[in-house]
């Protein structure tokens, strides 16, 4: 297998192929051929190409181009990973009309998808105006880390002895995300709360400026990126998200394998995230009172309800499902079923 990816920069998308290549290589796949076309060149990527059996996009946009071209040229099948939801991604990015048709004649073309979601999978199906068939696409939930500690041996995040209740965010300071959500949350809720925001964008200077007032009563810090595996933090109680968007959230999923609840408001991804047990999580909407007070009631579970609650998500997330999804999705689309 090759994949190809922009870049290995820090992110969850990055996160997810670097977790399907390290579960492959745990099922005796060999060590997956990765290639960043950032970096590299075609004559780099006519090589790698050449010498696997399925290559695999790992996004909708540019790899998909550049895998189409070469999966055509050397009769080699491709599949194209989708980690959000098209049509949200090409509205919140003001993609031209040119833009739009390009994907359209691409992704209208596309022989295997692979998506992280139902709902990002109803996304690319509205945005061709054309149905995918199960035979055509597959929604392969994205994984808790693989290191993730049991849930028996998990303990939950101790109140602290002067009532100070730690929260945090991990995310790219980008429009998706909505960042400045995380303001009117924490202006919503007792002074006693506190947030910690990892992770670094365009919007950081914006909104370090729009929090300042928080930052100077100690109730708000900017941690700027941290590298993977030390994103979060154990005095946390809660992770809150406030994305405009999103396709199958990694932040939260790594929240949950720590042991610490997330809070995030019921968009389509989320719903899909937190099943059953686990939608006392989401907020009804994504305002600061809706968010807050959903926070406040995750604090007051039953530590029962809230065991439930988590262990419904690394159900769904279990990363042996996400592997064995992966390897039946590379077999068929290598005829070797």
């Amino acid at each position: 297998m090759c994949l190809l990816r922009e870049d290995g920069a820090v992110g969850g998308v990055n996160t997810v192929i670097d977790a399907l290549c390290t579960g492959l290589q745990q099922r005796g796949w060999g060590h997956p051929d990765v290639q960043a076309l950032r970096g590299a060149g075609p004559a780099q990527w006519w090589r790698a190409a050449r010498g696997c059996d399925v290559l695999v996009a790992t996004n909708a946009f540019r790899t998909a181009h550049v895998a189409r071209l070469l999966g055509a040229v050397l009769r080699k099948p491709v599949v194209t990973w989708v980690h959000g939801p098209l049509l949200e991604v090409l509205e919140t990015a003001g993609a031209p009309r040119l833009q739009r048709a390009r994907l359209r004649w691409l992704h209208r073309g596309t022989a295997r998808f692979v998506f992280v979601s139902e709902h990002a999978r109803r996304s690319m199906a509205a945005f061709l105006g054309t149905a995918l068939p199960g035979g055509r696409a597959r929604v392969i939930p994205n994984p808790l880390p693989f290191d993730a500690p049991a849930a028996a041996d998990l303990r939950p995040p101790s109140p602290s002895p002067d009532g100070v209740v730690e929260m945090g965010f991990v995310g790219r300071l980008s429009p998706e995300k909505e960042p400045a959500r995380l303001l009117d949350l924490l202006r919503s809720l007792p002074e006693r709360f506190r947030l910690t925001v990892v992770g670094d964008g365009p919007l950081r200077a914006t909104l370090e400026a729009a929090g300042a007032d928080l930052v100077a009563r100690g109730r708000l810090a900017f941690a700027g990126e941290r590298p993977r595996g030390r994103t979060l933090s154990p005095e946390w109680r809660l992770t809150v998200l406030t994305s405009r968007y999103e396709g199958s959230p990694v932040s939260a999923l790594e929240s949950v394998a720590a042991g610490i609840p997330f809070v995030a408001p019921a968009l389509p991804a989320f719903t899909e995230a937190a099943p059953g047990p686990a939608a006392c999580l989401l907020a009804r909407d994504a305002t600061g009172e809706a968010m807050a007070r959903t926070v406040q009631d995750v604090l007051s579970l039953p530590p029962a309800r809230l065991r439930a609650a988590l262990e419904s998500v690394r159900a769904r997330h279990a990363p042996d499902r996400f592997v064995d999804a992966w390897c039946a999705a590379l077999q068929e689309a290598a005829g070797r079923c």
